[in-house]
C-alpha cells in the first residue's frame, strides 16, 4: 500500500489538466523485496485523499490506477472507500461490485476533469462540456480554482447515471492474477489508467466452427492439427519448448475492445514495458525485416512489399528475405530494427528454416521491436521474442489458412505502415476476415513502427442515413496519445474535439464532405461492412 502510494509522485500537478497524459508522469517501478525501500528523492504528494481497502492484493491491484490518478494515499480498512480530509467517504463497494465500482468512479472523475480543465489555458470547444455542463450543479470556472480533494468530492455528489453515457470508452482492461508475481506489473498499468479486474483463470476461446471446417484450403502447418487452448493468464502456454531453462512467464491479460465484435486478447509479460523504457529512438530510416520462408506464401511476400514503405513523410528501408536458414533467422532478429514479417511455418520446435527449426526460447537478445508471425500457432514464439527484447507482435493461436492469412497480412502491413498501432491494426484486418479470429497479441499492443499521415490513427465508418450519408469516426489511442488527449477529425460539420479513447458518434455528411476528408490521409474506410482505403476509394459505390 505504501510503495503504491508514492505513484502520485509521478504526476506533475493536482489540477484538472492531469487528465492530459503529458502532465501524468510514469510511475517508479516496483520490485519485491525483504522490506519495505523508498528513495528519498520520491515524494508523496498531500492531496487530502485516502483509499481504503482490505490488505488484500487483490484489493490493491484494482484501485491502485484510480490511487494514482486522484494522489491519493492507500491504507488498510475494512470497507473499500474514498476519503478527503473534510471527512467526506464515498463507498467503493456500490451495487454491482467493487470492482465494477471502481471501473465507474475512475471513468466518472476522469470525464468530469476533462470537462473542468476547458476552464482553464486550453479552452477548446469539447463535445463532452457541451454535453455534460447542462446536468451538472455546480460552476466549471469556480469549480477549476478548487483544490484536488474538494473537486472530487463535488464529482462524486454528480449522479453518475446522469452522464455516464458520456464516460469515455476505455477500450482497454486487464486481467491479473492476485500473486506476488503480478505486483511489477503495476507501475505500467497506472500509467495506462487501465481498468483492472481479477481473474483467476481466464481462457483463450477455441478456434471458431468455420475456421476449422475450412480444412480444404491450404493450411501453414506442416500437418493438419487441431489447436491447443492457451491456458490462464498467469503463465504462458504449455508447450514442448518450455523446460526448466525457460520456465513459463508471469504475464496479465488485456482485453481490446473491438469496434465489431469479439474483443482482442493479448498475453503480455513484464518485459514487454521494461523493453520499451530500454528503447532509444534509432535514426532513420524505419527498418522493416521481411522474411519468407515458404515459395508457395510469396503472394503475401509480394503484397506486403508493396505496402511497407509507401508513407508520403517517413523514410523506410525494407529488406526482402528468402529462404533463411536458422543463423540467418538469428541474426535477423538480434539486429536492430523497427519490424519483423516473417511468412512461413512455425511449429513446437520453432521456425521452420531451410537447415532446421529455430527456436526463439535459446535467444538471448533480440533487436526487433515490434513482429507480424503470419504462421500457424506462433503465439509461444512470439512470447520468447518478447521475453528476450521485443516490446509487441501479432501471431496466431492454431493454424490458419493460407488464402486468410495473405489477406490478413497484406491489410496489416498497410494498417502498420499509416501508423496503426498493434491492436487497431489487428482490429481492422479482423473486420472482413474470419480467421482473423485466431489473431491475437502478444507483449505490449500499443506498439507502433511509424506515425499516422493523420493526426493520429483512426477508421471512418460510412453508411446510408435517410437524408444522405452518415459517418462515425473513431480514433485509436497509442502510446503517444493515450488516455485524456484529444481529437477533432477535419470534416464538415465536426467543430468539436473528442476525448482519446473515443468516436464522434454518427453524423451527417455528403459526398463533397467525404471527399474532401478522403483526400486529407490514407486510413481506412468501412461502408457497409466492406473495407476500403481512403485514398483509392471510388466514390461512385457509395
Amino acid at each position: 500500500m505504501e510503495a503504491v502510494s508514492i505513484f502520485s509522485s509521478a504526476l506533475k500537478t493536482t489540477s484538472a489538466e492531469r487528465s492530459y497524459p503529458t502532465l501524468r508522469g510514469h510511475p517508479p517501478m516496483l520490485e519485491v523485496g525483504d522490506e519495505l525501500e523508498i528513495p528519498d528523492t520520491l515524494t508523496e504528494l498531500e492531496t487530502g485523499i485516502e483509499i481504503v481497502v482490505p490488505p488484500k492484493l487483490q484489493d490493491i491491484f484494482v484501485v491502485t490506477p484510480l490511487s494514482y490518478y486522484l494522489g491519493a494515499t492507500i491504507r488498510s480498512g475494512s470497507e473499500p472507500q474514498i476519503m478527503t480530509e473534510s471527512g467526506y467517504t464515498y463507498s467503493l463497494c456500490g451495487p454491482d461490485g467493487f470492482e465494477n465500482t471502481v471501473k465507474r468512479v475512475l471513468k466518472h472523475i476522469f470525464v468530469l476533469d476533462c470537462v473542468v480543465r476547458t476552464e482553464g489555458p486550453t479552452p477548446l470547444p469539447l463535445y463532452r462540456r457541451k454535453a455534460i455542463e447542462p446536468l451538472l450543479e455546480f460552476d466549471l470556472e469556480e469549480m477549476y480554482s478548487r483544490p484536488l480533494h474538494e473537486r472530487v468530492q463535488a464529482y462524486l455528489e454528480v449522479d453518475s447515471a446522469s452522464i455516464d453515457e458520456y464516460y469515455p470508452n476505455w477500450r482497454l482492461e486487464t486481467q491479473v492474477n492476485a500473486v506476488a508475481e503480478t505486483i511489477d506489473f503495476l507501475p505500467f498499468l497506472a500509467d495506462e489508467l487501465a481498468i483492472i479486474s481479477i481473474d483467476e483463470k481466464t481462457e483463450t476461446p477455441e478456434p471458431t466452427k468455420e475456421t476449422v471446417e475450412a480444412i480444404d484450403s491450404f493450411t501453414r502447418a506442416d500437418f493438419v492439427r487441431s489447436a491447443s487452448p492457451i491456458r490462464g493468464n498467469q503463465e504462458t502456454p504449455i508447450s514442448d519448448s518450455d523446460t526448466a531453462d525457460h520456465p513459463p512467464q508471469t504475464t496479465i491479460t488485456q482485453v481490446w475492445q473491438s469496434i465489431h465484435g469479439t474483443d482482442i486478447n493479448s498475453t503480455t509479460p513484464v518485459s514487454a514495458y521494461y523493453n520499451r523504457i530500454g528503447r532509444t529512438p534509432r535514426p532513420d530510416p524505419i527498418e522493416i525485416e521481411v522474411v519468407c520462408n515458404d515459395a508457395e506464401m510469396q503472394d503475401e511476400l509480394e503484397s506486403v512489399n508493396g505496402f511497407y514503405g509507401t508513407h508520403n513523410r517517413l523514410p523506410f528501408n525494407v529488406s526482402i528475405h528468402y529462404d533463411f536458414t536458422t543463423a540467418e533467422l538469428k541474426n535477423t532478429l538480434a539486429t536492430e530494427s523497427d519490424f519483423f514479417h516473417y511468412i512461413g511455418h512455425i511449429d513446437r520446435e520453432g521456425f521452420q528454416c531451410s537447415d532446421g527449426k529455430f527456436d526463439a526460447s535459446t535467444m538471448d537478445s533480440v533487436g526487433v521491436e515490434a513482429f507480424l508471425l503470419n504462421a500457424c500457432q506462433s503465439h509461444d514464439q512470439g512470447l520468447h521474442l518478447i521475453d528476450a527484447g521485443s516490446i509487441g507482435g501479432i501471431v496466431t493461436l492454431g493454424d490458419i489458412v493460407n488464402s486468410g492469412a495473405v489477406k490478413m497480412g497484406s491489410v496489416i502491413a498497410q494498417l502498420l505502415n499509416g501508423g496503426f498501432p498493434l491492436y487497431a491494426a489487428l482490429d481492422v484486418a479482423r473486420i472482413e476476415n474470419i480467421i482473423g479470429q485466431q489473431y491475437l497479441i502478444v507483449g505490449d499492443g500499443r506498439a507502433t513502427i511509424a506515425q499516422s499521415e493523420t493526426a493520429m490513427p483512426d477508421i471512418c465508418l460510412v453508411r446510408q442515413g435517410e437524408d444522405g450519408y452518415e459517418s462515425n469516426i473513431i480514433a485509436y489511442g497509442e502510446v503517444r496519445s493515450s488516455n485524456g488527449g484529444v481529437f477533432t477529425p477535419d470534416i464538415d460539420p465536426i467543430e468539436d474535439y473528442y476525448i482519446i479513447p473515443d468516436q464522434t458518434g454518427w453524423f451527417p455528411t455528403d459526398i463533397s464532405q467525404l471527399g474532401e476528408f478522403f483526400d486529407i490521409g490514407r486510413f481506412p474506410v468501412l461502408f457497409e461492412n466492406q473495407l476500403y482505403w481512403s485514398d483509392t476509394i471510388e466514390m461512385d459505390i457509395l
